[in-house]
């Protein structure tokens, strides 16, 4: 078969639709997510709401900002076996304006989660960062910037197949017109498109580290505000990159059954996946225990009340014993065979079971600080302990809410994109049907 009618065969079998039954139960999800924040915000508290959408906002936003450097990775690197499942990563990275606009309207909401907002009750020494005009001023710069760059990434990326597609009248509509305004002759725009993306890469890779560590810091490290790791932004985009590269190996692997892929998301780049996965998840917990080992032989105060909070008290001790089995000893012991990276049913329930670990962790990482800054101010009676691992009508219909405009995000862009990256030699060279 040849490139050409290779090229034009997957287009044509690999065309989604969003089954409209599946629309509708994400978009009255979506109704419901919104429904139950507003409601949470009518009670006393409040808090509660803004958690929520704290916690989701975080960790949606991060796998979507992951999975968009992976996209970055494998170009940089020229990665042969990540070609197949890039442009499913792309499509996480979608979500990522959403949670832009999230961020904006968690700016409304800052007083219930961070106590340094009160003038008389931020640390002076810090009062240069914390306080409201830089830090909404410094989040929008970078959110927008990294904006702009990932949007000429994607569409320097994405351009030379929605332009084959519609040469095949394969992918006529306004988000493919907007992708291909112009278009050249194909040779010269998959030329056009891979120099521009390797220089465009590198940049978006160092604005990642930036963002993660601006998020790290600002949104979860500040809510404890006598608390710092300069290690913190690490393990946040080490988080991001295990959340997304566990999305993938879920994805990947129903795409390859509904659609017939095996010979492109083959056995051993899925094992590859998961082996990154594997690699992932023991980083996570090397940045972790470096943390925890330099605040521990430290003995500094301003450290030491935020790991005894999550290690040594009744209400969340239990929770970092169970991240630890769920982030780094069920992947480490899953996904170290052979052959159970190469069982797609298998790697995919350790995938799952990572996702659910990766929520959980930034529920671990923000609520514990935010029920302290609750309770010194008098809003929880914490004469019997602080309330703990609680989940709330809040917490269930803002995260369905949430997921639910992810996963509709990435149809819908899925519906609108080629899913294979079929105009990239390197996709093709290794991969083709002979």
């Amino acid at each position: 078969m040849s490139r050409y009618d290779e090229m034009k065969v997957l287009l044509e079998n690999t065309r989604f639709e969003i089954n409209p039954g599946l629309r509708r139960g994400l978009l009255l999800l979506i109704c419901l997510g919104g429904i139950g924040f507003i409601a949470g915000l009518l009670i006393d508290e409040s808090y509660m709401a803004w958690q929520a959408l704290l916690v989701n906002t975080i960790y949606f936003t991060g796998i979507a900002l992951g999975g968009l450097i992976f996209s970055v990775i494998f170009t940089i690197t020229g990665a042969h076996w990540g070609r197949p499942i890039k442009r499913l990563a792309e499509a996480m990275a979608v979500f990522f304006p959403i949670g832009a606009l999230l961020f904006v309207i968690l700016f409304f909401g800052m007083s219930d989660f961070f106590e340094w907002v009160d003038h008389d009750l931020v640390i002076h020494t810090k009062e240069g960062w914390l306080n409201r005009p830089f830090f909404i001023f410094r989040n929008l710069l970078l959110i927008s910037f990294t904006l702009f760059i990932g949007w000429n990434y994607l569409k320097s990326s994405i351009r030379p197949d929605v332009g084959l597609a519609r040469k095949f009248s394969l992918g006529n509509n306004r988000l493919a017109d907007l992708f291909a305004r112009n278009y050249g002759s194909q040779t010269s725009e998959e030329q056009k498109s891979l120099h521009r993306s390797r220089r465009i890469a590198p940049v978006l890779g160092f604005t990642f580290a930036i963002l993660c560590t601006l998020l790290a810091f600002d949104w979860i490290m500040s809510i404890d505000q006598e608390w710092f790791s300069t290690m913190f932004g690490v393990q946040y985009a080490m988080s991001n990159l295990v959340g997304a590269a566990a999305a993938l190996m879920v994805i990947s692997g129903l795409v390859r059954q509904k659609y017939g892929l095996q010979d492109y998301i083959s056995t051993d780049r899925y094992h590859d996946l998961a082996k990154l996965t594997f690699a992932g998840s023991a980083m996570w917990t090397y940045m972790v225990f470096s943390q925890v080992l330099v605040i521990w032989y430290g003995n500094i105060p301003e450290e030491t009340p935020y790991l005894i909070l999550r290690m040594q008290s009744l209400e969340w001790s239990w929770m970092f014993w169970l991240l630890c089995m769920m982030m780094f000893i069920i992947p480490f012991f899953g996904l170290m065979s052979r052959t159970a990276c190469n069982s797609i049913w298998f790697s995919r329930l350790v995938a799952i079971e990572l996702l659910v670990g990766t929520w959980l962790e930034k529920y671990f990482l923000i609520v514990p600080s935010i029920q302290e800054n609750k309770a010194s101010a008098g809003v929880i009676d914490a004469s019997s302990g602080l309330p703990g691992f609680s989940i709330n009508i809040f917490d269930i219909s803002v995260t369905l809410g949430v997921f639910s405009l992810f996963v509709l995000a990435f149809l819908w862009f899925l519906e609108k994109i080629p899913m294979m990256p079929v105009s990239d030699k390197l996709f093709l060279k290794k991969s083709a049907i002979h």
